[in-house]
């Protein structure tokens, strides 16, 4: 079942659509990549979101939660594309960021993407890394439920029609195709040993709660994170709400086809 949709990202396009036509000539690089980016990754969670909430919107096994941000006691965030809460307690943590590209990754685990308009692979943040601070964010929020030491998996999906190269030293068994996870999701949660999760149960303090009530303890935290990007770019909070015009909220093309022939699709 769906408990949460992905936030409307368009008013921060509106803020950066309002910085740019005001930018001089040095900050204007700055803000097309930042609106790029987020064109980008507004098209990709979309399509992500959609696949997931096929296969999972009538599911009374798992709870979706997309486009959560959390902070730790610490002040330490993370902005988690998908959350899976499994009726086991178990929890998946899913990066969609780059779902309609093509990845490449090298034999010491670097990542390389595909970006469609140079035809070029391109160096990338590792987002195994990302999963890796997201999981000791989200660690530290369900302390409070007595869920802190539940299971967490970490994954990263692409498109079912994205390209992978994978190495051959490097594991990389957590980059796979949205598809195909959410295919095996139930099977693979579901044929867990009994005696594990009976026994994890028992130490839970909060096992009583139900996935439902959760998900919507953890969406209460949500803290979203548009007054984070206004004060990345230097602007106020308190600054009156721009309104995006309607043409800003069409679609993206999908021209995000992976053509790179030296890759193997897997």
């Amino acid at each position: 079942m769906i408990y949460k949709d992905s936030d409307n990202k368009m008013p921060i396009v509106a803020i950066l659509q309002r910085m740019l036509a005001l930018a001089g000539p040095d900050k204007r690089p700055l803000i097309e990549r930042e609106l790029r980016m987020m064109r980008v990754g507004m098209h990709a969670e979309r399509e992500a979101t959609a696949l997931i909430d096929r296969y999972l919107k009538d599911s009374t096994r798992t709870a979706v939660v997309h486009d959560l941000r959390l902070l730790a006691n610490d002040g330490a965030a993370a902005r988690i594309d998908h959350l899976l809460i499994h009726r086991s307690r178990r929890f998946y943590l899913l990066d969609t960021g780059h779902f309609a590209h093509g990845l490449k990754i090298t034999e010491d685990g670097d990542f390389l993407r595909w970006n469609e308009t140079t035809k070029t692979l391109e160096p990338m943040a590792s987002p195994l890394d990302a999963l890796a601070r997201q999981v000791s964010v989200l660690r530290d929020v369900l302390e409070p439920f007595g869920l802190d030491d539940a299971p967490v998996d970490t994954l990263v999906l692409l498109a079912p029609h994205a390209r992978i190269e994978r190495p051959r030293r490097f594991d990389s068994a957590r980059v796979m195709k949205a598809d195909q996870f959410m295919e095996r999701l139930n099977a693979s949660a579901d044929n867990a040993q009994t005696a594990t999760v009976q026994g994890y149960l028992k130490r839970t303090s909060m096992s009583s709660d139900s996935i439902g009530d959760i998900a919507a303890r953890l969406i209460a935290l949500h803290r979203p994170s548009t007054a984070h990007t206004m004060t990345r770019f230097g602007l106020r909070r308190d600054v009156p709400p721009v309104q995006a015009r309607p043409e800003a909220t069409r679609p993206e093309p999908d021209n995000q086809t992976f053509e790179a022939d030296s890759m193997r699709s897997t």
